[in-house]
């Protein structure tokens, strides 16, 4: 499916999933989790939902301390990133209505997560990589702690398949923009601690460009000598 294929699907969903994700918010299980956790000042929850038309959806629900005294509750925001299984395991997506884009995770793109920054995590992020049991699992924590992408679309082009670098909290998405099919598909995940000295002056450029205000974000320009081949 094309991305806007996978967005067309998503928008359909879109009224039924958050009346879901609305319905858990209102549960018991959340009360209990959010009462034990009452001197957080912010906390997750992942949930998967299945919508009447058999899609299914991991939701991120992200809960923030509000109000002093009396009135100090909970304000909370959720995301959704879609789950489908494949011939070669489950795959993520995530969606960008800003951009117009649904960007695909390959299952091999979590197995790499999970290997990699499992050694780098801090101890409670490693107790859960270790403890997950399923992909889905896996793809939790991941999303819990990398929703934010820089997108950097490099001049290396193979067989119709622009290579973008994608830095994220964790280190660094590898993706493709597949043109002809119209399909963003992160491949696999590397560590910075992987990266050449020009892959790490990339990554320098784009936290210099995600710490802009959107304005000045329209403006920044790459370097050339980034956008070659990142090999």
């Amino acid at each position: 499916m094309s991305s806007k294929e996978l967005l067309a699907e998503y928008s359909s969903d879109l009224p039924e999933l958050q009346a879901l994700t609305e319905r858990f918010d209102q549960s018991d299980y959340v009360s209990r989790f959010l009462r034990k956790r009452h001197k957080a000042p912010s906390a997750v929850i992942t949930k998967v939902f299945t919508t009447s038309r058999g899609n299914r959806y991991l939701g991120l629900l992200f809960y923030y301390r509000s109000g002093y005294g009396k009135n100090k509750g909970w304000d909370w925001s959720s995301y959704h990133i879609g789950l489908m299984n494949s011939f070669k395991g489950m795959c993520a997506i995530a969606f960008f209505d800003k951009s117009n884009h649904a960007l695909k995770f390959s299952p091999h793109f979590f197995k790499r997560y999970k290997e990699r920054f499992s050694d780098l995590a801090d101890w409670q992020t490693r107790n859960e990589l270790m403890r997950a049991r399923t992909l889905s699992d896996v793809i939790a924590v991941y999303m819990k702690r990398n929703l934010s992408i820089t997108w950097i679309e490099t001049k290396s082009v193979f067989f119709n398949k622009v290579h973008i670098f994608g830095p994220v909290n964790d280190g660094v998405a590898l993706l493709q923009w597949d043109k002809k099919a119209k399909v963003l598909q992160a491949n696999t995940f590397v560590t910075e601690d992987m990266l050449n000295e020009k892959q790490k002056e990339m990554v320098k450029y784009a936290r210099i460009y995600i710490s802009l205000p959107k304005a000045q974000r329209k403006k920044f320009q790459f370097p050339d000598f980034l956008l070659n081949d990142t090999d």
